[in-house]
């Protein structure tokens, strides 16, 4: 379909009047005129693009976020574009298609993201905090099996307490004792075997993080 270029213009003065924060009002605007703007030039189109896609994520619709990052990160390769609107826009992009994956649980593509962001920007500090929050989340299954552990301890627990409740001040009183230590024993054991399980967990992912970035800022170093 060919626009002519007063109606080009016109298409992009309405969709540069809406409030930049009505994120709803833009998506709306773009979906219902997206022939018009694909018609527009490529600067143009590249702006009204860009901001289309920055509200999908404001406004929480992901997916579609996740499609839009694609398209505008081949363009961005494609014609060369270092900067736009005084920031780096391919960083950007990357950085908010990493959060979209973080918000939809896609923990696994999230950091791979981030680590390619890392790589690219080592001084990224935000990068390195959402790369560690999508590590903390991707339990191992060695985790799991320590949280498994922990319950295990805690019901052998509650049977030695009701066993000393019940039946041992009848008919083994000499046991009491024991039984109540080993009762104590099971409770340590089983909130050291979750803390200190919790806590490996959070330190090895923070060291992760940190060789990761290490590693980044020296391979930048070294080119």
């Amino acid at each position: 379909m060919y626009f002519l270029p007063a109606e080009r213009l016109r298409l992009y003065r309405n969709f540069k009047s809406i409030e930049v924060n009505d994120f709803h009002g833009l998506i709306r605007f773009y979906e219902q005129n997206e022939d018009g703007i694909r018609a527009l030039d490529f600067d143009e189109y590249l702006d009204c693009t860009s901001t289309y896609t920055n509200a999908l994520f404001e406004s929480g619709n992901y997916g579609k976020h996740l499609v839009m990052c694609d398209h505008l990160l081949e363009l961005v390769i494609m014609q060369n574009v270092d900067y736009w609107g005084g920031e780096d826009l391919y960083h950007r992009l990357l950085f908010k298609k990493s959060a979209s994956l973080y918000h939809l649980q896609e923990f696994g593509k999230s950091e791979r993201i981030l680590r390619e962001i890392i790589k690219i920007y080592p001084h990224d500090h935000l990068a390195a905090l959402y790369l560690n929050k999508a590590l903390l989340l991707q339990k191992p299954s060695w985790l799991f099996r320590t949280r498994a552990a922990t319950v295990a301890f805690a019901l052998i627990a509650v049977l030695v307490i009701a066993l000393e409740i019940l039946a041992v001040p009848q008919f083994f009183p000499n046991l009491l004792l024991p039984m109540q230590i080993a009762h104590n024993l099971l409770i340590g054991l089983s909130l050291a075997t979750l803390s200190v399980g919790e806590a490996w967990h959070v330190l090895r992912c923070r060291l992760k993080t940190l060789s990761w970035v290490r590693q980044a800022r020296s391979r930048k170093l070294s080119i």
